[in-house]
């Protein structure tokens, strides 16, 4: 059997220490990637300068490294200008802030002689403060029926190789035709992961997690976009948004509907429905109710954008059969 290509794609902006570091990781690997598509904002000359240097240092595997520049912000414009330029017939993701460790593309690859297989990725040992966090779990990457998502990519409680439903941004991977594009009707970063691991598998293919094919994570910080955890209105807004489009993009009519009892009334994370408005508001009447309020709003804007989608999908599916 032909060895498969891949292609690793890296978007980073503003921390070029830490993208040198994913970089070293890379090519020190005991499968080298054919490809390493490094995604990076016009205006951010201090990457640059740093790529070029090292690109200059690191010997002969630095012509597998290639430079995107894009001007538009946000993670879904730099990993689709990633995506446009690579040619490995699978396509894997990280962070910058990541170190994937040396077997971490061999494992990801030995997925792929599987023909059913669309889509593979692993952990992310998350470091904080000089510790690793993690409280092990047995439940990774599910969807459950009425659209509650389940991560815990980071905290496995096990280390053998399982079938999930999605995979995380920081260690993933498709095959090239199951990648249509990231969309940009995606507000934040939290959930491009979760709707390019939903569109891999809409086909029947299978994503598979193995924790053992990891990387090391050091979550830097955001020098625009969203942060990780504020709970400001409008980040809460755009997550919550994120969160309707999402589910009412991939789910069945009955399970949308489960969705949004369950986002309305309870709600998820820092996303608050009324009933946890309500166990709220003692520790904080006002930002409760504002925290409650981006949440039906940014809940409400997802629904009509995942509405127009749905309907403008349908319309592109009819014309399509009306030429063949």
């Amino acid at each position: 059997m032909t060895a498969m290509t891949a292609t690793v794609i890296v978007p980073s902006y503003q921390r070029p220490d830490s993208l040198l570091g994913c970089l070293d990781a890379l090519l020190e690997g005991s499968r080298l990637p054919d490809q390493v598509v490094v995604v990076l904002r016009e205006s951010d000359h201090a990457s640059q300068e740093a790529l070029e240097t090292w690109r200059q240092e690191a010997g002969p595997n630095a012509e597998r490294i290639e430079l995107v520049q894009v001007s538009e912000p946000g993670q879904v414009a730099a990993t689709n200008a990633g995506l446009a330029v690579a040619r490995g017939e699978i396509i894997c993701f990280t962070d910058d802030d990541c170190r994937p460790t040396a077997t971490w593309l061999e494992r990801l690859l030995g997925y792929y002689e599987d023909p059913s297989v669309v889509g593979a990725g692993g952990r992310d040992i998350v470091h904080h403060l000089g510790r690793i966090s993690a409280v092990p779990q047995p439940t990774v990457g599910r969807i459950t029926w009425y659209g509650r998502i389940i991560g815990n990519h980071h905290q496995p409680a096990f280390d053998e190789p399982r079938e999930v439903e999605h995979l995380k941004g920081a260690n993933m991977s498709f095959r090239r035709e199951a990648l249509s594009g990231f969309d940009p009707n995606i507000m934040g970063a939290h959930l491009t992961d979760t709707d390019a691991s939903l569109t891999a598998r809409s086909n029947g293919g299978r994503l598979i997690y193995d924790p053992l094919a990891a990387v090391h994570h050091y979550p830097a910080a955001r020098q625009s976009g969203y942060d990780r955890a504020s709970a400001s209105p409008a980040e809460v807004f755009a997550d919550a948004h994120d969160w309707a489009y999402v589910m009412l993009k991939h789910l069945s009519p009955t399970r949308r509907a489960a969705f949004l009892v369950f986002a309305l009334a309870l709600g998820q994370d820092r996303k608050l429905g009324l009933l946890r408005m309500m166990l709220a508001l003692p520790r904080g009447p006002r930002a409760a109710l504002r925290r409650w309020w981006a949440s039906m709003r940014g809940i409400v804007a997802g629904m009509s954008q995942g509405t127009r989608a749905r309907v403008q999908g349908r319309a592109r599916r009819f014309r399509h059969e009306q030429r063949m």
